[in-house]
């Protein structure tokens, strides 16, 4: 099977099968750009799916041909909102633009599944704080 197929459907486990093979995390498919953990992030309901790619070295920021990340594509077409939880725990920006210039709240406000969740109201907070570093190197959310 397709590696970018199999992250769309697969199971943890076989994902790390297809990595440990020498699947590439951040290969992107011919037609869109569209990176293995994008595939995942909007089929996968499995969060647990999206981790094993990014233990692995996937870009949760890198964007395809239309200017999507990860992010965007998980809250446009996931019905799970922990998929999203996990890209934003693991730094996703909430605040990038697609081409059409929308963001991953934007999509979220139109995705059905997620109406009645949590999520909407993380993705508002992650919208609204940046880093600001801090004397001991790490970093500190801010409101703009």
């Amino acid at each position: 099977m397709d590696f970018f197929k199999l992250v769309g459907t697969g199971t943890p486990e076989s994902v790390k099968a297809a990595i440990n093979q020498g699947a590439d995390v951040n290969g992107q498919d011919p037609l869109y750009g569209r990176t293995p953990l994008m595939w995942a992030a909007w089929g996968n309901l499995n969060p647990e799916v999206i981790s094993v790619l990014l233990k692995a070295g996937a870009d949760v920021n890198m964007k395809d041909a239309n200017g999507c990340t990860p992010l965007l594509w998980a809250a446009w077409g996931n019905s799970n909102p922990e998929v999203i939880t996990v890209l934003l725990k693991a730094g996703a920006d909430a605040k990038t633009k697609n081409n059409m210039g929308k963001t991953a709240l934007d999509n979220a406000q139109a995705n059905e599944k997620l109406r009645d969740t949590d999520i909407l109201k993380q993705l508002e907070e992650a919208f609204k704080y940046v880093g600001c570093p801090t004397s001991e190197g790490g970093s500190q959310p801010v409101q703009r």
